[in-house]
């Protein structure tokens, strides 16, 4: 079952699972000018993508919402407290716009798209739904060391709960006392 993970954004990451095996995991920035452009980009790399990988699924996390606020990191002087800020309609407008290429290339090849909250994919990747993206990086360098893009890290995570999503056998958190058990291959017998 080949599974495609997506952390879709300006600069895309983009993992591809070939079965139970990691086959790949890349970011790149769609090529354009404006969104119009970007957009066209977006479609035509991704609808080669899945053809050539005989894509079966795709993961996408959710884009973010329109009401959310970002911490700038500065601090308020008066009450101490982060300035937050929410970004400019234009980023929701790209990102939006984005998603809605890849359901449609997805449409158009018949294979399943699945959107994946962050904090849903990040828990079944790192065991801690509120983990960062640097606690991310590491765990996918320990998937492949090549990988040095925080947005390919990312694309990996939704990729791995993909899969679980799909297989049970890959639901479980690392190291979960519950985690499935494979059944053995040939009964064991006593003596």
């Amino acid at each position: 079952m080949e599974i495609l993970g997506l952390d879709v954004a300006t600069t895309t990451g983009i993992t591809l699972l070939d079965g139970e095996r990691y086959a790949w995991a890349r970011a790149f920035r769609w090529e354009g000018k404006c969104s119009g452009e970007i957009f066209r980009h977006c479609r035509k790399t991704l609808y080669r993508i899945i053809e050539d990988n005989h894509v079966k699924h795709v993961g996408v996390e959710e884009p973010l919402r329109t009401d959310i606020e970002i911490g700038t990191g500065k601090l308020d002087p008066d009450t101490g407290l982060v300035i937050k800020t929410r970004p400019p309609m234009q980023t929701f407008q790209r990102i939006y716009g984005l998603c809605a290429v890849v359901e449609e290339v997805c449409a158009a090849h018949g294979v399943k798209h699945h959107y994946v909250n962050q904090g849903t994919w990040r828990k079944a990747f790192t065991g801690n739904g509120k983990a960062s993206k640097d606690d991310s990086l590491l765990l996918a360098q320990c998937i492949d060391k090549t990988i040095t893009s925080l947005d390919a890290a990312e694309s990996l995570g939704v990729a791995w709960w993909l899969r679980g999503h799909l297989d049970k056998r890959f639901a479980a958190p690392r190291g979960d006392l519950f985690e499935p058990k494979l059944a053995p291959t040939r009964k064991e017998t006593p003596f």
